[in-house]
């Protein structure tokens, strides 16, 4: 079963709970919360009021934490406790003795002995204070740390992350710990921090604009889903999402929550968090007098009555899954790692796989993320894999996928526990820069099945149709000519199935892998423009579309 949560601050402080603490007014909070189902809080200590000077912990607020916390035990909530928070709701809080230092370098949080020191002592001298509480149920080590300790190097970084796990673990050995830093690594940024680094628990923190409500959708898929990959056995929590009711409608904001929890859920999330609580009435009040829109973030109006999110998020949480065939979508290394002089087309990359995402979801399949190391190294994927609008991956990786859609079984695939031969549906995507366009392959006659006839460093007439037996599609466009450039080739061995409206091949069959010569997945705006292409091929290598399950409905009305 799946937990609920929600961030928590009081309705009539905010961030100010820990130095005006009215424990009356924080449980009828609780207790409001508990009423309409959630099962834990991510709670703060707001560390300009925990540590005035860098040598003190201040007694009175370990006083108050140990007091919020019997609350919460008593009302029947968990509590994951955030520790490092100098980064709130659109704002930076540093103590005072720190603000001079992090205004010259922010990253120093990470580096600078003495300050490694200070926040290890902070961290201690606050878990000690709190353990064996029965309310904690993990901790997290910051809140949202890049905004406001910026970006480092990944060796920095983990070493501040290993420093303060450690610490943690040595007085909590079982209780899990997240970093906080809110994974955004799982989408390609780079700001030092990693999977890799000392973590029980991956958390992203998502806030995902998009054209669409499918591609929305693919873009919390497709980030969680890259969480589970990379966490390697370790569970992966939907840390914080959530939608302001400012000029977004109450209902409108119920179904985008449900929806995106069941989406979690389907990627193996155990604990869904929604940001915040409750509404405040503090316009006057830090960070809220400028960040108007935060006042409106809650799960509870600021009286305690339940929005309707509350209900949706409820039922979203607890409904069964839909039981669906699975395929894989294999994410290119090119997004999380930095190669060398590679001018990575990350957004394209993106792009390419929110539509392809977003299509798959659409025809009813369940997607897994297949991450292109780790298909490497371990051959394993889903039957049905597809690879959209791939211009580059690792030089072996072009022959595992040959080896994966061969008709002939591999050894090399059966001792990596592979379930024997897949099925491979390709995209072809050039390049959108003036600089190493096409795909990056060495055996492209092998790959593709025929022979090349790209002319070097200059565009080809692009296709706006493909013509088969399974169908007649338009093909989505670009103002980018090297971006909407096919592959031109002359099949030697190849089946070719569809053609554009100049006669070239433009989809190919080569054993067990279907070609098509063009990025529709990098060009279209969305799975419009997609779907019918889709669905032709999956109908042709006989395995149709099945019948799109209805996703999770957000109403108002409570159960």
């Amino acid at each position: 079963m799946t937990k609920l949560g929600v961030n928590y601050w009081p309705g009539y402080a905010g961030p100010r709970m820990w130095r005006d603490f009215r424990p009356d007014e924080i449980k009828l909070d609780l207790e409001a919360l508990r009423g309409v189902g959630i099962e834990y809080l991510r709670a703060f200590t707001f560390w300009p009021d925990f540590m005035p000077t860098p040598t003190r912990v201040e007694p009175v607020m370990l006083e108050r934490l140990r007091e919020f916390l019997d609350l919460c035990h008593e009302v029947g909530l968990g509590v994951h406790l955030s520790l490092i928070v100098g980064h709130m709701s659109g704002e930076n809080w540093s103590p005072v003795w720190l603000e001079d230092q992090l205004h010259r370098d922010p990253t120093a949080l990470y580096r600078d002995p003495l300050l490694l020191e200070r926040q290890e002592f902070f961290a201690r001298t606050v878990v000690a204070a709190v353990a064996g509480h029965p309310a904690v149920a993990a901790y997290v080590l910051s809140n949202e740390i890049p905004i406001y300790g910026g970006s480092s190097d990944k060796a920095s970084v983990g070493g501040w992350v290993k420093r303060l796990y450690a610490a943690v673990k040595s007085l909590e050995p079982n209780i899990p710990i997240s970093v906080g830093d809110g994974a955004w690594y799982c989408m390609g940024e780079d700001n030092g921090f990693s999977h890799e680094h000392d973590q029980d628990i991956l958390g992203p923190h998502l806030y995902l604009p998009e054209r669409t409500p499918e591609t929305q959708l693919a873009a919390y898929g497709l980030s969680i889903g890259t969480a589970r990959a990379l966490a390697g056995g370790r569970e992966v929590w939907l840390e914080e999402y959530g939608a302001s009711q400012n000029t977004f409608g109450e209902e409108e904001i119920a179904k985008f929550a449900a929806d995106v929890a069941l989406e979690a859920r389907m990627h193996g999330a155990t604990h869904v968090c929604w940001w915040c609580g409750l509404d405040f009435e503090l316009i006057h009040d830090l960070p809220y007098e400028h960040h108007a829109f935060e006042l409106v973030f809650g799960l509870l109006n600021a009286d305690r009555t339940p929005k309707a999110v509350a209900h949706a998020l409820r039922r979203a949480v607890s409904q069964p899954l839909p039981n669906l065939p699975e395929v894989g979508l294999l994410v290119p290394s090119y997004l999380h790692e930095r190669y060398p002089f590679s001018w990575e087309d990350r957004e394209i990359v993106k792009r390419a796989l929110l539509n392809s995402y977003a299509t798959l979801r659409r025809l009813g399949y369940a997607v897994r993320i297949v991450l292109e190391r780790q298909f490497l190294e371990k051959g394993v994927a889903p039957k049905l894999l597809f690879v959209p609008s791939t211009q580059k991956l690792l030089a072996p990786t072009w022959r595992a996928l040959e080896r994966y859609s061969s008709l002939e079984r591999h050894s090399s695939l059966e001792q990596h526990g592979s379930l024997g031969q897949g099925h491979v549906v390709y995209s072809y995507f050039h390049g959108s820069s003036t600089v190493h366009q096409g795909a990056w392959i060495d055996r492209p006659r092998s790959f593709f099945g025929g022979k090349p006839r790209n002319r070097y460093g200059l565009p080809e007439q692009p296709p706006s149709r493909l013509r088969s037996s399974h169908g007649d599609f338009a093909l989505p466009s670009s103002e980018n000519i090297f971006a909407r450039t096919p592959l031109l080739l002359e099949p030697e061995g190849a089946t070719v199935i569809g053609r554009d409206e100049f006669e070239r091949p433009m989809w190919l069959r080569l054993e067990n892998r279907d070609l098509i010569l063009y990025p529709l997945e990098a060009l279209a705006s969305g799975p419009d423009e997609i779907e019918a292409i889709y669905r032709a091929v999956l109908e042709s290598i006989q395995q149709p579309a099945p019948e799109s399950p209805a996703l999770v409905e957000a109403v108002a009305a409570d159960d």
